[in-house]
């Protein structure tokens, strides 16, 4: 068995899932999110902003649909679970409407200051293209205004992470 997850943020990155210790069945499907709108306001311990979706009536937010044998999700639920919950909501794909589980911020911050860090927006950026996510969509990713990470070591590990199938 396995559940329905909508990643929207550095998990539509598949390198994210590799590093997480989940594999998903099959590649990723393009998948909509609508009535919510894509914020960076989940505060992070590493002091940057992650994305997260709140309710927002218009608007969209482009991802990816995976499916994720049901042995991995408590994998994910560890992985995502620093501040974050899932919760139902129903996508649409190319084909049809699903119900998709989808990680929400518990707590999200107001603080206007709050930045993703750019290797992380680099994950969002990444995984959006390996996936087709529609070009201006995209466009509107790459032009997310993100923060260096100070912390170079884990500036440089997270940029060792590589998006797409693996080659080796």
């Amino acid at each position: 068995m396995s559940e329905l997850v909508f990643a929207f943020g550095s998990n539509m990155c598949s390198g994210r899932f590799r590093d997480y210790g989940v594999s998903p069945e099959g590649a990723g499907k393009l998948a909509l999110l609508s009535g919510y709108g894509l914020r960076f306001t989940k505060p992070s311990v590493d002091g940057s902003g992650k994305a997260h979706v709140e309710p927002e009536e218009g608007a969209e937010v482009w991802g990816v649909l995976y499916s994720i044998p049901d042995a991995d999700l408590p994998t994910l639920d560890v992985g995502e679970g620093r501040g974050y919950a899932r919760h139902r909501r129903s996508v649409r794909t190319a084909q049809e409407d699903v119900e998709a589980w989808v990680y929400e911020a518990v707590h999200p911050s107001r603080d206007p200051a709050l930045r993703p860090y750019s290797w992380y927006t680099r994950f969002l950026v990444e995984g959006a293209k390996e996936h087709n996510l529609p070009a201006d969509y995209v466009r509107a990713l790459e032009g997310v205004e993100a923060a260096e990470d100070l912390n170079a070591h884990r500036d440089t590990q997270k940029r060792l992470l590589v998006c797409g199938e693996r080659t080796d």
